[in-house]
């Protein structure tokens, strides 16, 4: 291969890099856990999230949530939990178009929903194996997750439109639109792995979760894929630094890139 081609080739390779960075989704991820041991079994948890969407642009969702998990000594590979969360939402401004039933290429009106807020109430159950081989450690979670979605309002402008001059109304119709209450069940398979590497604060890890809808026949909803590091900064005191690709399988919902730092507190 000459040297123009090569030159051609990346080119094309960094087109469609951007092209693809361009029609995807770019997010901040922060998050506060403090934990504190109940007794040798049990362990409470406690955490705070701050999302952005939209580029980074717009806040995407606050959450404040406990997590409750059980171990016992006599089968040290596996860990069970229960978890509630309480999310605050936010929705974008949402413009759709609505066609004809006569004739499905021209327009009848077109809906521009104004952003807006609601609440989500999560419940989880997990239970999670591990093993280690080495500086390796393995993982597999299986959580069960429901999720119900608030009732809420958003307003709505609704402008005409006239195919004889091809063009729409002026001034639109004010209008409120009901989001109804909905309820989601959910089946989130995670794997993952991480290396204690000797002498180092840093424990790099990688993960993959699949997210199944279980009220939908099973149906591939969406899939993560993490790559990230944690860094003691005490023994009892840690930071999380990662990156991760979300690719939904509906087409209606954006896939992003996610950029997140936490930090966790043994109390």
């Amino acid at each position: 291969m000459n040297k123009r081609n090569r030159i051609l080739g990346i080119g094309c390779l960094l087109l469609a890099a951007s092209t693809a960075w361009a029609q995807s989704d770019f997010g901040v991820w922060e998050s506060l856990e403090l934990s504190t041991k109940l007794n040798k079994q049990f362990e409470l948890s406690m955490e705070g999230e701050y999302r952005t969407h939209q580029h980074s642009s717009e806040v995407e969702r606050f959450t404040a949530g406990l997590n409750l998990s059980y171990k016992n000594k006599k089968v040290p590979f596996l860990k069970a939990d229960i978890g509630y969360v309480i999310m605050s939402m936010h929705n974008p401004a949402e413009t759709e178009i609505k066609y004809r039933d006569e004739d499905p290429t021209v327009p009848k009106h077109k809906n521009v929903d104004a952003p807006y807020w609601y609440t989500r109430h999560r419940a989880t159950a997990s239970l999670t194996g591990s093993f280690k081989w080495n500086r390796f450690k393995f993982s597999l979670r299986e959580r069960y997750q429901f999720t119900h979605r608030m009732a809420a309002q958003c307003e709505r402008e609704r402008y005409g439109y006239h195919p004889a001059f091809d063009m729409w109304d002026d001034v639109p119709e004010l209008l409120i639109d009901d989001k109804l209450a909905k309820d989601d069940h959910k089946l989130r398979s995670r794997l993952s792995v991480s290396y204690d590497i000797k002498k180092s604060k840093f424990e790099p890890y990688a993960e993959v979760e699949v997210y199944n809808q279980l009220d939908d026949a099973m149906k591939f909803d969406k899939i993560r894929y993490t790559v990230g590091t944690d860094y003691k900064v005490t023994k009892d005191a840690k930071l999380t630094l990662f990156y991760r690709y979300q690719d939904y399988n509906d087409v209606d919902d954006i896939s992003g890139h996610i950029l997140g730092v936490g930090a966790s507190i043994e109390l």
